[in-house]
């Protein structure tokens, strides 16, 4: 397990129980099944989602901590499923160091396997359709596998605007990280300002994130991600950095414009190109500024941290984001 939580061992532990949970999931299955998806499971990352389920469990009820868990397990192993479905897309040998399941045995063999996470997440949904949590969870979901359809619809398409981008990334991973942080204070039946709060909290949060793991494919570390600087300019994904380069190479004026000459074209882009459209990207200040965007929602966040009136979790939740935004991997 990621020591992601090292420094808060309640949180840790009640992510291992969590893991368990999965694992007893997925016992179920047969044993290639089980095989292939135990280390996805016991080698994952950071487990920030559920991790959120469980912060927002303590402003209410603690006899409801073992309905929070399940809950914890539903969105990790959607979140799973979903990692599991963009490598196939993606052609990823590793993801985080870790070789992917589509590596290990094709493309096929992972789409199932992706397919069968998220059946045996949907077992562990309480409530008839309509009910409140099975709602929630289906159209997060929706929204994550709309957003994701959209994107792989348009690849190679460089020239979208910033309403797109956050309309994707809000789809596909802050609705996700939003459903967490509210989930666990909807099922300890916590206040319901608490829960509205939480839930805004958790988008500025996923917005962020995303953000910031955007900003890692122009300046981080290849070896620690486990894949290559520039993989999602290769692949023919905008993102924000990009965007923002763009419209600062617009705005200035410039007799040439070498970026968006690179990137005007729906067509795939070589490594060299997309290594140039990385050198230009942040020589440019798209890095810059998407730090900045990336840091006005985490004070809006903070925000509304601090209306929580529990300063447990508003320790946590600050904890969470200053982590985030120091992250480099």
């Amino acid at each position: 397990m990621s020591d992601f939580w090292k420094d808060e061992p309640s949180i840790e532990a009640k992510l291992q129980q969590v893991r368990s949970l999965i694992l007893t999931s997925i016992e179920q299955s047969n044993y290639f099944i089980r095989d292939l998806l135990f280390d996805r499971v016991t080698k994952g990352g950071k487990m920030i989602r559920p991790a959120l389920v469980i912060i927002g469990s303590q402003l209410g009820k603690k006899e409801s901590e073992d309905e929070a868990l399940r809950v914890a397990s539903v969105l990790e192993m959607i979140h799973m499923a979903s990692l599991i479905h963009d490598d196939i897309i993606d052609g990823a040998k590793t993801r985080r160091g870790i070789a992917t399941i589509n590596s290990k045995v094709g493309p096929k063999q992972a789409v199932l396997a992706g397919d069968y996470l998220l059946a045996r997440a949907m077992t562990l949904v309480k409530g008839k359709k309509g009910d409140l949590e099975s709602t929630a969870i289906t159209n997060s979901f929706s929204r994550l596998c709309e957003s994701e359809l959209e994107q792989d619809a348009d690849v190679g398409n460089f020239l979208i605007s910033s309403s797109t981008y956050f309309r994707r990334i809000g789809g596909k991973t802050a609705s996700l990280f939003a459903l967490s942080a509210y989930a666990g204070a909807a099922v300890c039946s916590a206040e319901k300002y608490q829960q509205n709060l939480l839930h805004r909290i958790g988008y500025c949060l996923g917005i962020a994130f995303q953000i910031k793991d955007d900003i890692l494919d122009y300046t981080g570390d290849a070896q620690k991600l486990g894949k290559a600087i520039g993989q999602d300019v290769h692949v023919g994904i905008p993102t924000y950095p990009l965007i923002a380069a763009l419209k600062i190479e617009a705005n200035n004026n410039f007799d040439k414009r070498p970026l968006y000459e690179l990137v005007k074209n729906i067509k795939p882009l070589s490594k060299r190109e997309s290594k140039k459209v990385v050198e230009l990207t942040i020589s440019l200040g798209g890095v810059e500024k998407a730090e900045e965007i990336a840091q006005k929602y985490i004070d809006r966040a903070f925000i509304d941290i601090e209306k929580l009136g529990n300063k447990e979790v508003q320790e946590l939740l600050i904890s969470l984001f200053t982590k985030l935004s120091l992250r480099h991997i």
